[in-house]
């Protein structure tokens, strides 16, 4: 258990990391191990259950949120069979449907639970900490790390800069670049390249 500690405070990815503990592991088979450790888990079920009926509306609940990365919202719930890659800290909320190849990276948010859906189409790839809300992305679009994009379109082959802005009822166009930290008003229209 010392290497294990040891081994939680170490620099190194979380699959090496893994592999150090499973080499740790205790001698035997695996599904002995296995079956030993659901049966303690279940008996701290019960001690736990025990206990809050002790205590009755005094009891504290401990609920561990778990990363959520798909998250249905009135019975719609997000598509992503299709995408390249959904990093694990990607959020996708209610309707929202991922074309072929499509990414979202860590930390993104795409919302579909606005009154309209959001598409992301084929290729596209939505950078880290992007916010895309009721928006239609188009094919091999790119939205930049940060941007912000809410109830708009943007076309295909398109470039949303890092940390860009675009407002409700906005539309770039096709192959159109917004450059990093630009704003597109409301109703607005961004030009092709």
């Amino acid at each position: 258990t010392a290497r294990r500690s040891a081994l939680a405070g170490m620099s190194i990815p979380a699959y090496a990391r893994q592999n150090l503990a499973w080499a740790a592991r205790p001698p035997g088979p695996q599904s002995f191990w296995h079956a030993v450790g659901t049966a303690v888990r279940g008996i701290g079920r019960q001690i736990d259950a025990v206990g809050v009926g002790l205590q009755g509306d005094c009891a504290y609940h401990e609920k561990l949120v778990m990363p959520v990365t798909a998250v249905a919202v009135g019975g719609k719930a997000p598509a992503i069979a299709a995408a390249g890659f959904v990093a694990p800290s990607a959020n996708l909320v209610g309707e929202v449907s991922m074309g072929e190849g499509a990414t979202a990276w860590y930390a993104s948010l795409l919302r579909g639970d606005c009154g309209k859906p959001t598409s992301v189409g084929a290729g596209s790839q939505i950078g880290d900490r992007a916010t895309v809300t009721s928006s239609q992305i188009g094919a091999k679009t790119w939205i930049g790390a940060g941007a912000t994009l809410v109830d708009c379109s943007v076309g295909d082959g398109a470039s949303i800069g890092l940390g860009a802005t675009v407002c409700a009822g906005a539309s770039v166009g096709d192959g159109a670049v917004l450059t990093a930290g630009a704003g597109l008003p409301a109703g607005r229209g961004g030009a092709p390249k």
